[in-house]
């Protein structure tokens, strides 16, 4: 019995002393270093904060398996911030890459001052390691007297490599696409 009482302790100090988890691995989309598609486009352009699924804002990364409606959560591949902050900021940036006259900030007035508000609700991203990264989103366009001027639908896939590096530079190229849209749109009005 006493030689009990100094063997547990010893073992669980030892568990606790050697034991280790694995350490998680943190990720960012970036804004991709595009051409700009007008130097001369000047406007105020607020942009709102990405509305994402509730499932998809999370610090985990989702991956979908192939061919398969079964979604696997990651705890130790993350996103360096929520989902709809992170498409947001990069949204933002690559705006600003596009349209360098034009000032691009994020709305964090609602609406206050803006030439231009800009709005994205995404409905679906998604990715399968190997294969291909998605993003579906509708995009709305408003003046600062809140009259919608466009609603438009954007879809694309892009080809990705099986790291989740991979997923992420994945998920920048596909903001970077929407972000040429909405600028194509924004200099037309």
């Amino acid at each position: 019995m006493r030689l009990l009482k100094i063997i547990i302790p010893c073992l669980l100090l030892g568990a606790c002393v050697f034991g280790t988890s694995k350490n998680a691995k943190f990720y960012t989309q970036s804004a991709t270093s595009i051409n700009p598609i007008s130097t001369t486009y000047t406007a105020f352009v607020g942009v709102n904060r990405v509305q994402l699924p509730r499932y998809i804002d999370r610090p985990q990364i989702l991956t979908q398996l192939k061919d398969s409606a079964q979604i696997n959560i990651s705890e130790y591949n993350r996103w360096v911030e929520l989902p709809s902050i992170l498409t947001t900021r990069v949204l933002t940036e690559n705006l600003g890459t596009l349209l360098p006259a034009a000032q691009i900030k994020m709305n964090q007035l609602k609406g206050d001052g803006f030439d231009w508000i800009v709005s994205v609700e995404v409905s679906e991203m998604n990715a399968v390691l190997g294969d291909k990264a998605e993003l579906v989103a509708w995009y709305t366009i408003k003046n600062k007297s809140t009259k919608m001027l466009a609603r438009q639908k954007f879809a694309n896939t892009v080809e990705i490599g099986k790291t989740y590096d991979d997923l992420a530079q994945g998920y920048s190229q596909l903001l970077a696409q929407l972000s040429q849209e909405i600028a194509g749109v924004l200099i037309k009005k």
